[in-house]
């Protein structure tokens, strides 16, 4: 049986924090987020929304074209500048954001309810530090050597 350090164990329980956020939240870039965004931001253009969701433009093409096909947005000429289209959310795709919404601040509260003030406190800080400490290592030449090693797969 291999001994695990404690840094392989915190990092398993934040991969399965990250988990559940991403499957009971709508995933990175999935159609339950789209639709919160225009529902929280308007109608926008597909640039737009792009930047808003950081993601390429030929997976989100791809997604806009189902949720289009499912009546839950449309393309809307805009008002102030007839050559751009403006993506906007129908009465079902509003009904649908809404009921997301819903269940994402129901996921959130859930998340937590184990935890008192203090610790969620304790935790906030916590995370903020090591968000800090990863934003700054992912920029560093050694570290980013490595991850580009592993990403090819060659050994080391």
């Amino acid at each position: 049986m291999p001994e695990f350090t404690q840094e392989h164990l915190l990092a398993a329980r934040l991969r399965a924090c990250g988990h559940f956020l991403y499957y009971q939240t709508g995933g990175k870039a999935g159609q339950r987020r789209i639709l919160v965004t225009l529902l929280k931001r308007g109608e926008l253009t597909q640039k737009e929304l792009q930047d808003a969701l950081e993601i390429s433009s030929g997976a989100l093409s791809e997604i806009l074209q189902k949720i289009e096909e499912a009546g839950w947005i449309e393309r809307r000429k805009s008002r102030s500048d007839k050559r751009q289209v403006k993506l906007a959310l129908t009465d079902a795709g509003t009904s649908l954001a809404l009921s997301v919404k819903e269940h994402y601040m129901k996921t959130l509260t859930r998340m937590f309810e184990c935890l008192n003030m203090e610790e969620r406190d304790q935790l906030e800080a916590l995370l903020e530090k090591l968000v800090e400490h990863l934003d700054s290592i992912k920029n560093d030449a050694m570290f980013q050597a490595g991850a580009d090693d592993v990403r090819e797969g060659v050994p080391r």
